[in-house]
């Protein structure tokens, strides 16, 4: 996989963006809470490949934990989140390789979808080991209240996503973007073309300039045997 300087900056962008979106929660009818960044992870591993999404992920949801205070979480959430992108990255590549050789954006809703609830269970899972084992110190509480409502989270963003890919068309936007190359002003060829007509305009002026000087000297030969003639008929 290359990293091209366009996947780099994008990458950049969506881990800011999974960062300031962890951060906006919506509390959820019967306790727990919806948070927008698994929706940025899923686009970027479906756009930008597993790799950078997993990126995207695991420091867009660890600055997220260091914004709010969860220091404790942050770490964990490196791992977890860096893990989701990557599986949600893979799936949806696999299946696209598999089952899709064509453009059918209504298979491609569907991988998309699939792929991402395949990550969001990952992350569900993460989390359930991880508070079980440090919040609730190997009694598993923490886990099981957190379960469903991480499962909720991964299910609705792989959804969004789904919907922001193909309906909205957000993905030709990166192919947009990550395809777009600026037209320079001129080639090296255009300017290799301009020299050669600037030399043989060149020549061809001085090709006329020596004409000219020919056809002068022509004249003044003509006139001096004039001259003679005139000279030695008066004689």
């Amino acid at each position: 996989m290359v990293f091209t300087t366009k996947k780099i900056a994008l990458t950049a962008l969506m881990t800011a963006l999974t960062a300031v979106l962890t951060l906006a929660a919506v509390p959820l009818p019967g306790g727990g809470y919806y948070n927008f960044g698994d929706i940025v992870i899923f686009v970027s591993s479906a756009t930008l490949g597993p790799l950078l999404g997993a990126l995207t992920g695991g420091l867009g949801g660890a600055l997220g934990d260091l914004c709010l205070g969860y220091t404790l979480y942050a770490p964990f959430t490196l791992v977890i989140k860096a893990v989701e992108g990557l599986v949600a990255g893979l799936v949806f590549k696999a299946l696209k390789k598999l089952f899709d050789k064509g453009q059918n954006r209504v298979k491609k809703g569907l991988f998309l979808t699939v792929s991402g609830i395949a990550g969001g269970l990952t992350m569900a899972a993460g989390y359930f080991v991880a508070e079980g084992l440090l919040l609730a110190e190997g009694r598993w509480q923490g886990g099981i209240v957190n379960l469903p409502w991480n499962i909720l989270q991964g299910a609705l963003s792989a959804v969004v996503s789904a919907l922001l890919l193909t309906v909205f068309r957000l993905d030709k936007l990166f192919d947009k973007v990550l395809r777009y190359r600026r037209e320079s002003p001129g080639t090296k060829e255009d300017f290799k073309h301009e020299d050669s007509a600037h030399a043989e305009s060149e020549t061809a002026d001085t090709e006329c300039g020596t004409s000219r000087q020919d056809n002068k000297a022509a004249q003044m030969e003509s006139k001096t045997e004039c001259q003679e003639n005139e000279t030695a008929q008066k004689r």
